[in-house]
């Protein structure tokens, strides 16, 4: 099955190579730059693979957000709790 994913990031870590984030990224699938922060991938991976692969490439500073709108699932990564109790609220299935 091939997934409809958006990526959305934030990155704090001034020392991170862009150039290794967006090879991340296009490596997923796909893949579409929707603005400087958020891309659409139609990949083979799901949500929480797509992060795990963002992981080997973001600082804890970072927060990367991937949203599967193919099977309404999500997944995040560094999102500070407040946030992710909210997230985790108002996800309607």
């Amino acid at each position: 099955m091939w997934n409809n994913l958006f990526i959305s990031y934030e990155i704090n870590n001034s020392e991170l190579d862009q150039s290794k984030l967006t090879s991340a990224i296009e490596s997923l699938g796909n893949s579409t730059q929707i603005h400087e922060n958020c891309w659409y991938v139609n990949s083979p991976k799901n949500a929480s693979e797509a992060a795990d692969l963002m992981n080997r490439v973001v600082s804890e500073d970072d927060i990367v957000i991937v949203a599967n709108t193919t099977t309404d699932s999500a997944t995040w990564l560094n999102l500070e709790e407040k946030r992710e109790i909210r997230l985790k609220q108002n996800w309607k299935r």
